[in-house]
C-alpha cells in the first residue's frame, strides 16, 4: 500500500515540537481508521523512526511519530531523560500532543488508537498507555515499574523483549505479573534468539557495538518479522471495530 508522509509540528506549553504523519494513501474523512503513535528509541528520532510509522501505514493505520529530543537539543535531551526516570513530565506532555493530534484527524476513529515504541520508548508506551486512552500497548524491550500499581488502568498490552539482553532480565516476568494482577489481556513475548534492539536497524558504527555489551543489542531481521506479526494479529484480536 502505497503511504503519504508529512512533516508535523507539535504544539506544547513549551512550545513546538517537530515530528513526522504518515497515512495511508487514499485516507478519507469518516474512514474511521486505526492511529498508532510510534515513540522513538534512546538514540533518537531517526530514518528507523520513520521505517516504523511507513510500515504502520502500509498497514492501513495512521502512524504518528513525535521527537522527543528536539532534534537534538541538549536541553531537550535531558529534559526526555528526566521525564523518563520520574515517569511523569515533558515527554509525556508531548507524547499526549501526539495522541490528541491523531484523535483530531478525520480519518481515525478516536477509540482506536495503539501506542508503541522501543527502548525508551518501549518504557514510555507502557506508561502513557496506563495514564491516557489507548486501545491497545505495545512496548519493545522497556523497563517496568516495580509496582503494578503504576499500570492500574493500562489497555490491552503485547510486550516484547530480546532473551539475550542481559540488562532487561527479570522484566518480562515482572510485567507478566502485574498484567495479570491487574486482569488485562496480555502477550508478553521473549524471543530467545535475539537482543536488545532487535526491531531497530540503526546502521552507524557507534550503534553496532551495543552487540558486545551485555544488552547484546543489534537488528535481527527474522525477530523483527516474527514480532511485527505477533504485533499486528493483537492489535486486530483487541483493536476495537470501527
Amino acid at each position: 500500500m502505497a503511504v503519504t508522509e508529512q512533516e508535523i509540528v507539535l504544539a506544547t506549553e513549551r512550545g513546538e515540537h517537530p515530528g513526522v504523519l504518515v497515512l495511508p494513501d487514499g485516507a478519507a474523512a469518516g474512514a474511521g481508521l486505526p492511529g498508532v503513535v510510534v515513540i522513538h528509541d534512546i538514540t533518537g528520532f531517526r530514518e528507523d523512526t520513520r521505517r516504523h510509522c511507513r510500515r504502520f501505514a502500509e498497514e492501513g493505520y495512521v502512524a504518528i511519530a513525535p521527537d522527543l529530543y528536539d532534534g537534538g537539543a541538549p536541553g531537550c535531551i535531558v529534559r526526555t531523560m528526566t521525564s523518563m526516570a520520574r515517569g511523569q513530565g515533558s515527554a509525556y506532555t508531548l507524547i499526549r500532543a501526539a495522541r490528541q493530534v491523531l484523535a483530531e484527524r478525520p480519518e481515525v476513529a478516536e477509540h482506536r488508537i495503539a501506542v508503541t515504541g522501543f527502548c525508551m520508548g518501549g518504557e514510555f508506551a507502557l506508561l502513557s498507555a496506563a495514564d491516557d486512552a489507548y486501545a491497545v500497548a505495545a512496548p519493545f524491550y522497556g523497563f517496568v515499574p516495580r509496582s503494578a500499581k503504576r499500570l492500574k488502568g493500562i489497555c490491552p498490552t503485547i510486550a516484547q523483549f530480546g532473551g539475550q539482553d542481559a540488562m532487561l532480565w527479570g522484566q518480562a516476568s515482572r510485567l507478566s505479573r502485574h498484567l495479570e494482577a491487574l486482569g488485562v489481556p496480555h502477550e508478553v513475548l521473549v524471543h530467545d534468539e535475539a537482543g536488545h534492539s532487535f526491531m531497530n536497524n540503526h546502521p552507524d558504527a557507534m550503534f553496532s557495538l551495543a552487540r558486545y555489551t551485555p544488552m547484546r543489542g543489534r537488528y535481527n531481521a527474522a525477530t523483527e518479522a516474527k514480532a511485527w506479526k505477533a504485533m499486528m494479529d493483537f492489535f486486530a484480536d483487541h483493536m476495537p471495530p470501527a
